[in-house]
């Protein structure tokens, strides 16, 4: 292990004690804020060094290199002033209009910036990082000016479970067989989405209209997404994916990505908002409205047709099938849902061959999922040979490539897991994958049970808690679920409702009755 390894595997070590810190319970009636305030001042600190360990020597030297100019380091200098300006005037204006942090996330989540740091390549949420830490800021700001009370940082259902999972993800990296591999990960997703999920459910005490802005700054953004990928398949044009170009070449059928790396995140896109189309419609009365929301939804479709994600496609069916599930009943919801799927499937499997061989040919179903088969078993293959705590964060796909030959090497595409939970047994082993578990059916049970009122508040938990299961189902086939900062977003949202209402059922007076009570 080199020095800047253990520098990494330090640093995330103290990630993980802040992190604790933050979600720890209150015990003994003492106020947990002086050590949520530390851990939070230890995590940011960590994420800090952590993302400084991946600058390299290069990257530093074609900075200067462009900065020689004193036209571009007066340029420079005149970008950063701007966005400190402007970083300081939109942390004035979620502390003083709390609601405008939901439409600035609603922005930001799908915003992806091409980034080249070392010798990789990747598109980064660049964007959202921003927002969290001017949230990060506006709250800070905010409790030393008084406008916030402590309540905001008070715990949430799934804190230790949470706290536990990521934990122990991040010390992982002590073991890992990839830390450069991990501390990316670590960097950019655990870190940010962590402090994310604590601030959706912070801000959304203070924020009135929260799910408001949350849900028409998202719709409002997904119709021009949609658009753009339905002109890029009508032009045949792809940006940022040389790979998913060169592969348009030779499929049957033109895939768009939008302004997405991959096809299968805009699909995912797109299904959030077709989601939220459909919840929105079932309480609308207002023809207008509804005739819009129709419109809209069918725009969205068209975009996630021209992906054509097979992944998103399931995750809309799922969702779909939920929130059929609280409108109509479990039994309509089965009786239909199952008709139609026996009578469809039948269909395409009398009038396709392809498909009757995708069913009842296990070499068929490995090339038409693209080598998914092949990777799970790979990562059963990888978890034997550490059963217990994993072979490390980020190692899944140097321990992947490292099973194959030559050969198989080179005639293989993806060596990155496209299933979560696959991913989390390899790098985390029985123990990780038991707080995984844990994570994840604490989550949803306890939204499940908070969203059983019949108000227009719990059907918005339960259309987030659709979203979310349809999220997980997308990640068994293309992974990407702790990735994705709307897992984190959408699990915090529709905590944050339940949470809110709690507090107003205790905080309603009882009602005073009109009749004399009876004698006892």
């Amino acid at each position: 292990m080199t020095s800047l390894d253990t520098f990494r595997t330090v640093a995330s070590v103290g990630a993980a004690l802040g992190i604790v810190a933050i979600l720890a319970p209150a015990t003994g009636g003492r106020s947990a804020a002086p050590r949520r305030a530390a851990g939070l001042a230890t995590t940011v600190a960590a994420w800090a060094l952590l993302a400084g360990s991946l600058v390299t020597t290069h990257d530093l030297h074609r900075a200067a290199d462009k900065l020689h100019s004193p036209l571009r380091a007066g340029a420079a200098i005149v970008g950063v002033v701007v966005a400190v300006v402007v970083g300081v005037l939109l942390v004035r204006l979620v502390v003083r209009r709390p609601s405008a942090f939901f439409v600035l996330l609603a922005l930001a989540l799908p915003v992806r910036i091409p980034i080249t740091f070392g010798a990789q390549q990747a598109n980064l949420l660049v964007p959202l990082y921003a927002v969290i830490l001017i949230g990060i800021a506006g709250w800070v700001w905010g409790r030393a000016r008084g406008r916030f009370g402590e309540e905001g940082e008070g715990g949430t259902p799934i804190d230790l479970p949470l706290g536990a999972f990521v934990a122990f993800s991040l010390v992982s990296l002590l073991w890992s067989d990839d830390i450069q591999q991990g501390t990316i990960k670590i960097v950019f997703f655990y870190i940010p989405f962590v402090l994310l999920y604590r601030l959706v459910v912070a801000w959304w005490r203070e924020a009135k209209e929260a799910l408001r802005a949350l849900t028409v700054t998202t719709m409002a953004m997904a119709a021009p997404v949609a658009l753009l990928a339905i002109g890029q398949y009508a032009t045949r044009t792809i940006w940022w994916n040389d790979t998913l170009k060169q592969g348009n070449v030779y499929n049957r059928f033109f895939r768009a990505n939008g302004i997405f790396y991959d096809p299968n995140i805009l699909g995912r896109y797109l299904v959030l908002a077709i989601l939220a189309t459909v919840a929105v419609a079932w309480v609308t009365r207002s023809g207008r409205r509804l005739a819009l929301l129709g419109a809209l939804g069918a725009l969205y479709t068209g975009g996630l047709i021209v992906t054509f994600s097979r992944s998103s496609a399931l995750e809309l069916v799922i969702g779909l099938a939920l929130l059929a599930w609280r409108a109509f009943g479990w039994k309509r919801t089965v009786l239909v849902g199952g008709a139609a799927l026996v009578v469809l499937g039948l269909a395409a499997i009398a009038g396709s061959h392809q498909v009757r061989h995708l069913v009842t040919s296990e070499k068929r179903l490995s090339k038409v999922s693209e080598g998914r088969t092949r990777l799970v078993r790979g990562g059963f293959d990888i978890w034997k040979d550490a059963p217990v705590a994993g072979t490390g964060i980020g190692s899944f796909a140097k321990r992947y490539k490292e099973t194959l030959t030559q050969r198989q090497q080179r005639r293989t595409r993806v060596f990155i897991s496209h299933n979560a939970p696959i991913t989390v047994l390899t790098e985390l082993g029985a123990v990780g994958f038991a707080l995984f578990i844990a994570l994840g059916v604490s989550t949803v049970l306890w939204i499940w049970r908070s969203s059983r009122a019949k108000d227009a508040a719990a059907w918005a938990q339960w259309t987030l808690l659709a979203m979310l299961i349809g999220i997980f189902v997308h990640s068994l086939l293309y992974s990407a679920l702790f990735e994705d900062p709307y897992t984190w977003v959408i699990a915090g949202a529709a905590i944050a409702i339940g949470l809110v209402r709690a507090v107003q059922e205790v905080s309603e007076p009882a009602p005073v009755p009109t009749e004399p009570l009876p004698a006892t």
